[in-house]
């Protein structure tokens, strides 16, 4: 069997932050079978975009061969075009790559809008069977009455989807993906790389008071991670202990300082602190550096940063969104509180500060799962996919 995978947020050497979570499962998957990876970057010209372009066209990372593929799109309006406009702008690069390589036996989609019902329409056209996983952006998505028909039809059309959270999948039957086709695989976490490490020495790492406290959140700063509710709940926090942000700027910076503003305003902006995008490998040192991690999003799907929080050995205070409740367990590996709520997240980040918690506990929590049982199971999944499998 071989795979030709697709998604539009991956990593590159431009941006190799970006979609880290991706390249993760699939390099776990390409030791199992023969896999190339597309990721498409929309373009409009004369639009720098919110991403920033590969500077090549193809790339090795991993070990996988990674195609950087241009397409055109509008940026900001009629985005119900977005699949369209993906579909067609790679379609003629694909069937040339095809002629050159033969097809794949199956084609693999990353995230539901645009990549899943762009690969909808290139599988119809090229007579291959597909399967989409969903993420997080399903449930934004799918709210959307324009993309809904659009995203159901390719959720019907699949030979399987998978879905990173139990949420998720439920919504997808509900727009009409057959149930006996959905299958529930979280995400999984490199061990290797997430592990308990002392805290001192982490922050003396990252640059942090060695002796003093600290709650760091990894999360982009975009209103959608409920930042400015972990902002207002610092008030409830004791004196000496400092909220470190890591995460990219979603908006030239605005964000950012309106989240500060909220701090000063607070009398606590000299213990709010921004530590910007940082490499993947150096995000574990952030979370060791933690007596807590804290997620306060509004919207999830499996966030990864709770599973390398967890895999840490570090107690996690999340929202109740997504698969949080299935990968938290309350007084175990941390707390779980509503959206939208500072005064609950203020509680409960007190209440996380105040207590001693077992790293070893926490790290064996059924959560922390590797990328290769991730590997297995999706292989399970595509196997079927192409009627190989039971």
């Amino acid at each position: 069997m071989r795979v030709l995978s697709f998604s539009s947020c991956f990593p590159s050497a431009a941006d190799p932050h970006r979609g880290v979570f991706v390249l993760e499962r699939l390099a776990a998957l390409a030791g199992r079978v023969p896999l190339e990876v597309v990721h498409p970057v929309g373009w409009f010209p004369g639009y720098p975009g919110r991403f920033r372009a590969p500077d090549r066209p193809r790339e090795t990372l991993r070990g996988l061969t990674v195609h950087h593929r241009r397409f055109f799109y509008l940026p900001g309006v009629l985005k119900r075009l977005d699949g369209r406009l993906y579909s067609r702008g790679i379609a003629r690069w694909l069937g040339r790559h095809f002629d050159a390589h033969g097809p794949p036996d199956l084609l693999d989609a990353h995230f539901v809008w645009p990549d899943g019902v762009a690969v909808s329409r290139l599988a119809e056209r090229f007579n291959l069977p597909f399967v989409v996983t969903l993420r997080g952006t399903l449930n934004s998505r799918a709210r959307r009455r324009s993309l809904r028909r659009r995203i159901a039809r390719a959720l019907q059309r699949a030979a399987a989807v998978i879905s990173v959270g139990e949420p998720m999948a439920a919504l997808a039957a509900e727009l009409g993906a057959e149930p006996e086709k959905i299958t529930v695989i979280p995400n999984g976490v490199d061990t290797n790389l997430f592990r308990p490490i002392p805290p001192e020495l982490a922050r003396q790492s990252v640059g942090l008071d060695p002796a003093g406290r600290c709650v760091v959140a990894v999360a982009n700063m975009r209103p959608d991670k409920g930042l400015s509710e972990l902002v207002e709940a610092m008030a409830a926090l004791p004196a000496d202990v400092r909220v470190v942000i890591v995460g990219e700027d979603g908006d030239a910076g605005g964000y950012r300082r309106s989240l500060q503003a909220a701090a000063r305003r607070g009398g606590y902006g000299d213990r709010l602190l921004f530590a910007g995008p940082q490499p993947h490998e150096r995000v574990g040192l952030y979370l060791n550096a933690a007596e807590v991690s804290v997620l306060p999003s509004r919207v999830e799907g499996c966030p990864n940063v709770v599973l390398e929080s967890l895999a840490c050995g570090r107690p996690v205070v999340a929202t109740r969104v997504g698969e949080v409740p299935n990968l938290v367990i309350p007084d175990v590996s941390g707390k779980i509180v509503p959206p939208r709520d500072p005064l609950a997240l203020g509680d409960a980040l007190n209440a996380a500060l105040a207590r001693t918690w077992s790293a070893e506990t926490i790290r064996r929590t059924p959560a922390v799962r590797s990328w290769d049982e991730v590997a297995q199971a999706t292989l399970l999944v595509w196997q079927r996919a192409v009627g190989e499998g039971p």
